[in-house]
């Protein structure tokens, strides 16, 4: 379904932007706009076009007789358009496609004022379920393109909070998730398989065991495509890696301290991948929250009070596919924190920011709950401070301050990436619908973190292509002078689908390069896919750790299917 808007849609922000400029400073965080619909959900889309979803709720914003729950946000004048979708994207997931779309699937059910279940496409709020959903948008620049969410194009299984994972033929796996319910699952609410889109052999869904024995703690589990072509995933305490080719599972250690998967929402990345580790993947896991099963409780909330309860500091690293893989703990959290989430920067260090120092994810309208929710929201005390991993610096040295932010970001925030390398942070809801009279209310402020170099001279990006293969013929970068040559590479980002602490698909890999006098010449990328799934990303040219404005590119042949490869460059 193609939805029309009125020119009321396009809605100027609310928040004064006088500041701005001022504030864009290194280290420095900046209010810079209202988002129209809180930022359950974030991605990158296109040049200048940031996409914000929320679950379906009482949005002051209103698109076609009804609130709106859906948003293209312009970082750069910092307006919004709202867009019109036709079912609940509540705790949905989300990934690029090979073809440069992308796809939006799962939520919950049709709901009315309060969360309460109402008839499918009933007002007040016009929605319909969003279990089986796909939900399809090819980003554009000129505020023409419109969310396509058509009754007749639906998954398998219904999934609220699906894990989203592209794979090396531009499809993507879609992981695990509930039929209904809410905190966490039980076994009767658990949805423990995996699908594919485009669906793949007879279109079934395809049990995953380890969604079963992961239960409570089974929803949004960690995912990443590994160099071999299987999945490492990580759930409750264990971790596993599924190869999707034979439906069959690897076992590897279970993860120590802490569970890190929603509610208990530690962040987890995988670090950079780098030629002089022969691209070798290494994941790291950082704060969440230790309670055994029994205290996660069930769909209705946990069995104790969490709310005061301190979060994780400990941070553990895992390299799935070395030999007698096993996880190493490294430098802790300066902070404890959940719902804590990193963003790669393209000189390789990671932000980390958002969460809060007490309790977990969730909320909960019932004030009698075990879990002594404050207002509505199962977490408190917000953690203000912003941080930078770098993975590169000796043990005990990795972690640096880089900022305090503004806002504080509870339930349901998001962040991504933007090309100058700032940080746009949005959302904020531990409510059942919208809220305005609790101590942590419906958050439309967007905050945008702006790194220390952003004001730095930067490097030109003249050179890189518009389309990277998988192997073939390279590239020339032209630098000023050939000490410039000798300490610059090439980057590629996959900025990924932000909801729920966690960025689905986030990844970066750093290109072959030799220097030449003051050219660098650059390879392709790897001739392996699975190390870079095909479809959008930003490419960034990085000179002495500050990186060029990044450009929007292709990898791979901008099709869904299997890639083209060839040999790998020769520099």
């Amino acid at each position: 379904m193609v939805f029309s808007l009125s020119f009321k849609s396009f809605v100027v922000a609310a928040i004064a932007l006088a500041g701005a400029a001022s504030a864009a400073s290194g280290n420095s965080v900046s209010i810079v706009g209202h988002s129209g619909v809180s930022g359950q959900m974030m991605f990158l889309g296109a040049s200048g076009k940031a996409y914000i979803l929320d679950k379906v709720e009482n949005n002051p914003t209103h698109i076609n007789g009804h609130p709106a729950w859906a948003v293209e946000y312009d970082y750069n004048t910092n307006k919004y358009r709202t867009m019109d979708v036709r079912t609940n994207t509540f705790c949905a997931g989300g990934m690029t496609l090979g073809d440069g779309r992308w796809l939006l699937t799962g939520g919950n059910k049709a709901v009315k004022q309060g969360g309460a279940d109402a008839t499918p496409g009933a007002a007040p709020y016009e929605s319909y379920n969003g279990g089986h959903a796909l939900r399809f948008l090819r980003p554009c620049t000129d505020e023409s393109c419109q969310w396509v969410d058509r009754a007749s194009n639906q998954m398998d299984k219904e999934r609220w909070y699906p894990t989203v994972e592209p794979l090396s033929d531009g499809s993507v796996a879609i992981i695990g998730g509930m039929r209904d319910g809410g905190y966490v699952p039980s076994s009767g609410s658990n949805e423990p398989t995996l699908e594919y889109y485009p669906r793949k052999g007879d279109g079934n869904a395809v049990y995953v065991d380890f969604l079963s024995r992961t239960v409570p703690l089974s929803l949004y589990p960690h995912t990443f495509l590994m160099s071999n072509g299987e999945l490492f995933m990580q759930a409750n305490r264990e971790t596993i890696l599924w190869n999707w080719n034979r439906n069959s599972e690897t076992r590897l250690p279970n993860i120590p301290v802490a569970p890190r998967v929603y509610p208990a929402s530690g962040g987890a990345v995988l670090l950079p991948l780098r030629p002089e580790h022969n691209y070798r993947e290494t994941v790291l896991f950082c704060g969440g929250m230790q309670m055994n099963n029994k205290q996660w409780g069930n769909e209705g909330g946990p069995t104790v009070m969490v709310t005061e309860r301190p979060a994780s500091n400990s941070c553990e690293q895992i390299s799935p596919l070395a030999n007698n893989p096993q996880y190493k703990s490294t430098d802790a959290l300066p902070e404890a924190r959940s719902m804590g989430q990193f963003i790669i920067l393209p000189n390789g260090k990671l932000w980390f920011g958002n969460g809060i120092a007490t309790g977990t994810a969730g909320y909960t309208n019932n004030p009698n709950q075990a879990g002594q929710p404050v207002g509505n929201s199962f977490g408190d005390n917000p953690v203000l401070n912003h941080y930078l991993y770098d993975p590169t610096k000796p043990a005990g040295q990795r972690w640096s301050h880089v900022g305090r932010a503004r806002v504080g970001r509870l339930y349901h925030s998001s962040a991504t990436l933007l090309p100058d390398s700032s940080i746009l942070i949005s959302g904020s809801n531990p409510n059942m619908d919208y809220t305005d009279n609790e101590k942590w209310n419906t958050e439309y402020r967007v905050e945008r973190w702006y790194p220390d170099f952003y004001n730095q001279d930067r490097p030109s990006s003249r050179g890189l292509p518009n389309q990277f293969h998988y192997g073939g013929k390279g590239f020339t970068i032209n630098l000023n002078n050939a000490n410039e040559a000798n300490n610059a590479k090439v980057v590629l980002i996959r900025t990924g689908f932000s909801t729920h602490a966690m960025n689905m698909g986030q990844r970066m890999i750093e290109l072959r390069s030799k220097a030449e006098g003051s050219q660098l010449h650059v390879a392709q990328m790897p001739n392996n896919p699975n190390l870079f799934a095909p479809g959008p990303a930003l490419a960034f040219v990085v000179v002495n750790g500050v990186p060029s404005h990044g450009k929007f590119v292709t990898v791979g042949n901008g099709q869904i299917g299997d890639q083209p490869t060839h040999d790998n460059t020769s520099l």
